[in-house]
């Protein structure tokens, strides 16, 4: 693959990440539909947008590529469940349903796509 590809990927997960972490800090009720009812909202959604900040940043120094990208795809698989499970209850947070589909779809992408950054710079940096 080309190294534009890789640079289109950094920037795609730097934006997703720190994107997902100012929304997560500073509207945190967006994220509250998502996170299961017997956890505490608030806190869940403040400390899962720790990890997306660091990863949204490491993302974009080439010492820390490497880790943000399996960081970043080990996050994605953390929060499949998430997503799978938001496909199959009563009353979905991504809506409509054809939407909490292509989201977990998209899932897969951003997971595999971190991978293939971790497998580009894990030696690079």
């Amino acid at each position: 693959m080309t190294k534009y590809f890789y640079y289109a990927g950094i920037a795609l997960i730097a934006f997703w990440m720190l994107a997902g972490a100012i929304g997560h800090f500073f509207k945190p009720e967006l994220f509250y539909p998502i996170v299961p009812d017997f956890l505490p909202k608030k806190a869940v959604v403040i400390l899962s947008g720790i990890p997306e900040l660091l990863i949204g940043l490491g993302i974009l120094w080439p010492r820390t590529r490497a880790l943000a990208g399996i960081s970043f795809t080990l996050l994605c698989l953390a929060f499949l469940p998430l997503h799978l499970w938001d496909l199959v209850r009563d009353d979905p947070a991504i809506t409509p349903h054809s939407a909490a589909i292509i989201r977990v779809f998209v899932q897969f992408f951003l997971m595999w796509l971190g991978w293939k950054i971790w497998r580009r710079y894990k030696t690079a940096g």
